[in-house]
């Protein structure tokens, strides 16, 4: 009699490689309080192609509603319509997505609510039950975007949308190209039970299955611990990093750009206070190689506010103060 080891244990399965399923569950549970089984998780290429497979199994073409977050982050979007879907922008504000301007009939409704991109702000308890209670009462599922989750400088990190009494309604998509490096090609996604047949099938279409000597050797970089080190090393990095954009910005640019406050991640939202073309400016700057983004390029409706998102992930204390010192030239 031959016996054969179980599919789960294949370094190939579609699914993902089970040690690094299994580690992935481990750390979004202590990190981010995301209660899951190696089961529940569907490795994938980053998350854009977490957001391409959701995109393609739960569309219709022509049929399916999206709700997205205006502004929001383009590359989600772009799965969705490339899907067919009919997709809605909704507004953003202080507290989040604006959960009251939903629209009815809705099927999927896409958000960050940890760290909204691009304005920064986290959704508040009261918008969460909301859309909590308006997705199980349309019969709506929630895409939960929490690409920078772990990078949490301020209080108590905020539990994601995604939990044990939320299983069957949220899918949870996380990546690992902003808590390690974007050249890994590795994300993730926790689906309700309902769902993983149909996403590993997609999966499979697409490419099989991500290369697997990188998935061994992300897993065991996070079971010895080494992720969880860099993660709370890194925290402090960034935070000098936010902080600094955060004075310089207040102290040089009052009156002309107002930063929000940012509890989380790699980037500052400042609104421009003052009409100015903020297009031209970013134009201007990427003549010295400076690259900074401006909110239109976000909004997927008429965009209703101005301003500028600094990115902090790959710049240092001194390129900072240069780079500020660029835009204050220019403006």
């Amino acid at each position: 009699m031959e016996l054969k080891p179980p599919a789960f244990k294949s370094p190939q399965g579609n699914q993902g490689h089970f040690p690094l399923r299994e580690a992935i569950a481990t750390h979004i549970g202590i990190s981010r309080a995301v209660v899951c089984e190696p089961d529940d998780v569907l490795v994938t290429a980053g998350a854009q192609q977490a957001f391409d497979i959701l995109a393609r199994v739960l569309v219709t073409p022509g049929v399916t509603t999206v709700a997205i977050e205006d502004p929001g982050y383009p590359p989600m979007r772009a799965a969705f319509l490339a899907a067919g879907a009919k997709v809605v922008p909704v507004p953003v504000d202080t507290e989040g997505l604006g959960v009251d301007a939903l629209p009815i009939p809705i099927q999927i409704v896409c958000v960050c609510p940890s760290h909204q991109f691009p304005f920064g702000v986290s959704m508040s308890a009261q918008r969460r039950a909301a859309l909590l209670d308006f997705a199980r009462k349309h019969g709506a599922v929630i895409v939960e975007d929490d690409y920078d989750g772990e990078f949490r400088y301020d209080g108590t990190p905020l539990q994601a949308l995604r939990s044990t009494a939320t299983a069957d309604d949220v899918f949870y998509v996380g990546t690992f190209s902003k808590c390690m490096l974007p050249a890994l090609r590795l994300g993730f996604t926790v689906a309700p039970r309902w769902a993983m047949p149909a996403l590993i099938t997609a999966k499979n279409c697409l490419d099989w299955h991500c290369p697997t000597l990188t998935q061994m050797a992300v897993a065991r970089f996070i079971a010895d611990g080494h992720l969880a080190r860099h993660v709370r090393k890194l925290r402090d990095v960034y935070r000098k990093r936010r902080d600094l954009i955060e004075e310089i910005l207040r102290s040089d640019f009052s009156g002309v750009l107002s930063p929000m406050q940012s509890h989380y991640g790699m980037h500052v939202a400042a609104f421009s206070t003052l009409s100015k073309h903020l297009e031209r400016v970013t134009a201007r700057l990427l003549e010295s190689d400076m690259h900074l983004h401006s909110f239109e390029r976000y909004f997927f409706g008429a965009p209703t506010s101005e301003g500028l998102v600094f990115g902090y992930g790959a710049v240092d204390l001194k390129a900072i103060e240069q780079g500020l010192q660029a835009l204050r030239r220019v403006l």
